[in-house]
């Protein structure tokens, strides 16, 4: 007579693994957006779970300060705040500028070659317009050079900044169209790691991430002010 299976902690994790991992996509392409509230069994149809799984999921997501969790309300997603974007792009110059002097000491052919596909895959998603593709080929570019560093805990430390900044903020950096500039700097910065150049590296690594927090910062303020001028005209339309 066949065995029965039951559902044992690693069949769990794996069902909460699945549910995080369909809620980071929704985050991602805006399917859920910030300040909305989270329907625990809509998430649940659409990522073909239960509802324990999701409320797992969000768990975690509460720990990365991406959602919250309000008594008798549920789960919302937190909404976006200027502060929070320039403390991410602050904390992401400080760790990687830290790493370049680890990066090159360090650097071998095959390292370099990877970064280049990275580079690549980059400017073809640029050359494309394809603006998600953007952000993730962005993401990876910089994960990529900092992890040639073997600095684990940094790297962990960037890898939830970027969770952060694309999670919470992926549909206003969309609409800052920030990438104009970013191909030409993302070439000085690999072609400074090609010349072995630390000072270079770490030159253009702080130039790129200054300008790119500058639009950021400049756009959401821009934006900040649309809406608050937006609803003072409906106030007054009224």
């Amino acid at each position: 007579m066949p065995t029965r299976k039951k559902n044992g902690p690693t069949e769990r994790s794996d069902l909460a693994q699945k549910a995080y991992r369909g809620i980071r996509q929704m985050l991602f392409y805006n399917e859920v957006i910030p300040g909305q509230k989270i329907k625990y069994q809509d998430l649940a149809d659409r990522i073909g779970v239960s509802i324990t799984p999701v409320i797992h999921a969000l768990k975690w997501l509460e720990f990365k300060n991406i959602v919250r969790h309000e008594p008798n309300r549920g789960y919302f997603v937190n909404e976006t705040s200027l502060q929070e974007v320039r403390e991410i792009y602050d904390s992401r110059l400080l760790i990687e500028v830290s790493l370049v002097s680890a990066i090159v000491d360090s650097l071998t052919d095959a390292e370099l070659k990877q970064l280049a596909t990275v580079h690549e895959a980059y400017t073809a998603a640029v050359a494309a317009e394809n603006y998600y593709g953007r952000l993730m080929t962005d993401m990876k570019f910089h994960l990529t050079l900092a992890s040639l560093s073997g600095c684990r805990i940094q790297l962990k430390m960037l890898q939830e900044l970027f969770d952060m900044l694309l999670l919470k903020y992926t549909r206003n950096l969309l609409l800052l169209g920030i990438m104009d500039t970013s191909r030409q700097e993302h070439r000085r910065i690999f072609d400074a790691l090609a010349g072995r150049d630390a000072h270079g590296l770490k030159t253009a690594l702080a130039a790129h991430l200054e300008h790119v927090r500058e639009q950021v910062v400049q756009g959401f303020s821009k934006m900040e002010i649309g809406k608050k001028e937006s609803m003072e005209d409906l106030f007054t339309f009224q």
